[in-house]
């Protein structure tokens, strides 16, 4: 799985220095005709935590998200199965 933490959701696409990012360089994913912007980017889960926390004072609401092939899945099973393959590791 993939780790993203997204950081908020538009009705309409955003500029990428839109002052409502607050300097990051987001990427986005449209679900149900909302723009969901994410930040970060890792197959870690450790990783993607580190950021979370270094980002909650620009955006409390911040919270992590999984995909798999470029589509959303369950954050829980994707944790999970980090969890399991670094056991095997």
């Amino acid at each position: 799985p993939l780790f993203k933490i997204q950081i908020m959701t538009s009705d309409r696409k955003l500029k990428s220095n839109d002052k409502r990012l607050k300097g990051l360089k987001a990427d986005y994913y449209k679900e149900k005709g909302l723009y969901k912007y994410t930040y970060g980017e890792t197959t870690d889960y450790n990783e993607i935590l580190a950021l979370r926390k270094k980002i909650a004072p620009k955006f409390k609401e911040a919270f992590i998200i999984a995909f798999r092939n470029g589509v959303r899945m369950d954050t829980q099973k994707a944790i999970n199965e980090f969890k399991q393959n670094k056991k095997r590791k």
